[in-house]
């Protein structure tokens, strides 16, 4: 197969032709990527006659004729293993494919329209591509102006710097009161705390 790994399968070279062997190997391995890989139409089949074991001669006119025929020469016939050579590609068919279409959405929406109510979600869609890159940005957007308005999530924050609960919130692994208060004096400046205004926090 693709990762050159061998399939056996039995076959009656009294019973069955060449083209009818052939046949039978593409309708297994076809079964066989349908079922692991999800692939059921056989895009691309090769059969190398000059580099397989045991090679039928490349100017075999009549792919009717009896697998017996043909390798009934072989030391030990019948009781022999053929080797066949074989490329090919399995790909999803059209039919189970999912039609998507570019949905052409405003450059700028106002502000009013896109504040999302408590309740409400947002629709995951697991097919965005690379030309909905403005609809991302639009859902980022909407995402940050809720955000913004969680007030009593910053005021809770304030409460716990104010009342010196910061370094709870932080896994510390000074014992040294003096390396614990600078830690959280850092994180005050990074977030920018401001006592007066509660509202200059960081988002």
């Amino acid at each position: 197969d693709n990762e050159n790994r061998t399939h056996k399968e039995a076959l009656n070279p009294y019973l069955i032709t060449f083209r009818q062997g052939i046949q039978h190997v593409k309708n297994q391995l076809q079964m066989r990527e349908h079922f692991l890989f999800g692939m059921d139409e056989l895009a691309f089949f090769k059969y190398d006659s000059d580099s397989c074991k045991s090679a039928i001669s490349s100017k075999m006119d009549d792919s009717d004729i009896l697998l017996h025929d043909i390798y009934k020469h072989l030391p030990h016939y019948p009781i022999i293993q053929i080797h066949w050579e074989i490329v090919y590609r399995c790909m999803v068919s059209y039919r189970h494919t999912i039609s998507t279409e570019k949905i052409n959405l405003q450059k700028s929406i106002p502000i009013q329209n896109t504040i999302i109510l408590p309740n409400e979600r947002l629709k995951f869609n697991p097919l965005l591509y690379e030309c909905d890159v403005h609809k991302v940005k639009i859902i980022q957007d909407v995402i940050a102006v809720k955000l913004s308005y969680d007030y009593g999530l910053r005021e809770l924050f304030c409460e716990v710097i104010k009342n010196d609960y910061l370094c709870d919130l932080v896994t510390i692994q000074y014992t040294n009161k003096k390396e614990k208060d600078k830690l959280c004096e850092n994180i005050k400046q990074q977030i920018h705390f401001n006592e007066k205004d509660e509202d200059d926090i960081v988002s």
